[in-house]
This record gives structure tokens, sequence and C-alpha cells, in this order.
């Protein structure tokens, strides 16, 4: 076997993608057990898109040449029952933001607008 074929085969092993439970999280890193080990992981998000998981999520975690990263979390559940082209914003159990699909808008907590509290 060619040297070149041997250094490309070991990059290609030392990079991975699996599942991973999150351990612990803050300051846009997570702790996780993966099944390449346990460590600390960027997280990446689209631009605009901010959140730090819950700890006992489980995740999507890339192990590369350089640096770790965790690409998304996984759902458990279809907990606010969504239909094709729907999206959910939560942050705890009882705070939502849900599109539907056919344009209705449901918002649950405490709504506030330009830092005052708006009344329903």
């Amino acid at each position: 076997m060619k040297l070149s074929e041997r250094i490309n085969r070991r990059r290609q092993q030392a990079k991975s993608c699996t599942a991973g439970r999150i351990l612990g999280s803050a300051d846009r890193r997570i702790s996780a057990a993966a099944q390449n080990g346990t460590g600390q992981f960027s997280l990446v998000a689209p631009w605009g898109v901010e959140s730090i998981p819950q700890s006992d999520t489980d995740a999507v975690v890339i192990s590369g040449d350089s640096e770790r990263l965790c690409i998304g979390v996984k759902q458990r559940t279809n907990r606010y029952g969504l239909e094709p082209g729907e999206v959910v914003l939560h942050a705890g159990s009882n705070t939502y933001i849900h599109l539907h699909a056919d344009g209705k808008i449901d918002i649950c907590g405490e709504v506030y607008i330009n830092g005052q509290r708006w009344e329903v």
C-alpha cells in the first residue's frame, strides 16, 4: 500500500459522526458522551438561532482532525403534533411559538413587546 493511501485512510478513520448524550452545557459548548469517548464539543446552529440544549438530550456529534462539534439534537417525540412544514420554537415545557402550515401562530407564555407585558 502506498504511503499516501495509508495517510488518506487514517484521515478518513479519524473523522466520525455519531450519536451521543449531552452530559452538561454552558457557553456555547457541551460535554457529551459519544461512541468515541467523552469530551467537549462546540455547538453549531444556523445563523440567528441560539440555544443551549438541556442535559440528557440525544445529540449528533462530529469529531474531526482538529475540532469536535455538536451539529444538532435528536427529537425523541413530536410533542407539539407538528405537521409537515410547521416549526416550533420552545424554551421549556410551557413556553413556545408554534408556526402552523396554514398561517396560524400560537404563542404560549408571557408576551413582552419593547419591555412591556402584553395582555391578551
